[in-house]
């Protein structure tokens, strides 16, 4: 079984599951607004780059969207997500999609879109790929 070619996940699962924990992320900033007078972007910002590192790490892969949508992040060596991974995955990549006003995000966008295998770029740099396949690890 390849499994870079048997189960990969495009655009319109990964979307989705974005707008989920988008949702999520900013309600929770919203709460925490109510706690604590602070920006609730910045509180979103700060605790979207947690929430996408550190619960793939603890959940097999998945955060709430991607949960609902049945799709999960997976290391290519089919082991468990490192902490390495997800802040090469989560937050550098985040970082850099960011100070480059969205040209990276464009082209992962093309990539996903073109690839067989569905990689964008934060998933070529952290070494990982999205699937629909449930967890078995090595």
């Amino acid at each position: 079984m390849n499994i870079l070619k048997d189960s990969p996940v495009g655009m319109t699962e990964r979307g989705i599951a974005l707008i989920i924990d988008l949702v999520i992320t900013f309600c929770f900033a919203l709460l925490i607004n109510t706690i604590v007078d602070y920006h609730p972007v910045v509180i979103a910002v700060i605790f979207s780059y947690f929430y996408e590192t550190f619960l793939p790490l603890l959940w097999d892969g998945y955060t709430i969207g991607k949960r609902i949508l049945g799709i999960r992040i997976a290391h290519l060596t089919n082991k468990k997500l490192t902490l390495g991974a997800m802040i090469i995955g989560g937050f550098l990549a985040q970082l850099l999609y960011y100070i480059l006003a969205g040209i990276l995000l464009i082209a992962s966008i093309y990539f996903v879109s073109t690839r067989e295998d569905k990689r964008s770029i934060h998933d070529l740099l952290a070494q990982t790929y999205v699937t629909s396949n449930v967890p078995e690890y090595n």
